[in-house]
């Protein structure tokens, strides 16, 4: 009886670290990916109308893809 209740309480404590290590993810992507991202993309735009900075503003839009979700 006890081993069941230590299980299950394990079984609680995991599925908290689970559900909160989800809640921070979403919280990381919503609050400072995409806002960063957006920001990475226009300026990355604004390189590649340039002929000499093309190579470094398209290299900035495949990085704000990585700083959207990095996990």
């Amino acid at each position: 009886m006890s081993i069941l209740i230590l299980l299950i309480l394990f079984l609680m404590i995991w599925l908290f670290i689970k559900f909160t290590l989800v809640m921070l993810k979403i919280c990381y992507v919503l609050c400072v990916g995409i806002p960063l991202a957006l920001m990475f993309i226009m300026i990355g735009v604004v390189l590649c109308c340039t002929l000499v900075l093309a190579p470094i503003g398209s290299s900035l839009m495949r990085l704000a893809g990585r700083i959207v979700y990095p996990f």
